[in-house]
């Protein structure tokens, strides 16, 4: 009988954790450890086009202030980039590269993006034309876009996160592109 219990007991905590086992000898498995991967590959992504946008911005801004925050954008997430990459190899025994951009436009995306380069590439495609405050304001409404969508990313990944390192990783990503794109609204509204 006492098999019995600590069988079920066993079957329960295996249900409860989505059978997943951390071994130190190769890779986690299971959906927790997909979704970590899914979502570390994809943010590296996501911040790749970020650093294209914001790169973009820095040529063709006219305002200082938004040439700041894509400076900013830059340094943030260029740091996040090589952490990120960091993890994939300690954690999972995986050399993420470089996505294979063309231009300013993203050849292909993976992870959690969905249809996101085709998006961002008409984005992108739409401020070549535009100058001055045009441009400020367009570029600043497409990475509000952008921000949003690193926001439901990582807001969808803390719900099966293993990894506390990556939970604060995510935790910072919504505080921070929060207000970057509060920061954002304010100076469309003050250049509008």
């Amino acid at each position: 009988m006492k098999t019995f219990r600590w069988l079920v007991i066993a079957m329960l905590i295996a249900i409860v954790f989505g059978g997943v086992i951390v071994r130190a000898d190769g890779p986690v498995e299971g959906r927790a450890g997909r979704a970590e991967v899914r979502f570390l590959e994809g943010m590296i992504d996501h911040h790749m086009m970020a650093l294209v946008m914001a790169n973009d911005c820095l040529a063709k801004a006219s305002s200082d202030d938004l040439k700041g925050l894509c400076r900013s954008i830059i340094d943030a997430q260029s740091a996040e980039i090589e952490l990120m990459r960091g993890w994939l190899k300690a954690w999972y025994g995986i050399e993420y590269a470089n996505m294979p951009m063309m231009g300013n436009s993203m050849d292909h995306m993976g992870g959690m993006m969905g249809n996101q380069p085709m998006m961002m590439m008409g984005m992108m495609a739409g401020l070549g034309d535009l100058s001055g405050t045009e441009y400020d304001i367009a570029w600043m409404e497409a990475m509000i876009d952008h921000h949003d969508d690193a926001l439901h990313m990582s807001e969808r990944l803390l719900r099966r996160v293993m990894h506390a390192d990556l939970r604060d990783l995510a935790q910072n990503i919504i505080r921070a592109q929060s207000a970057e794109i509060e920061m954002m609204e304010g100076m469309i509204h003050d250049l509008s």
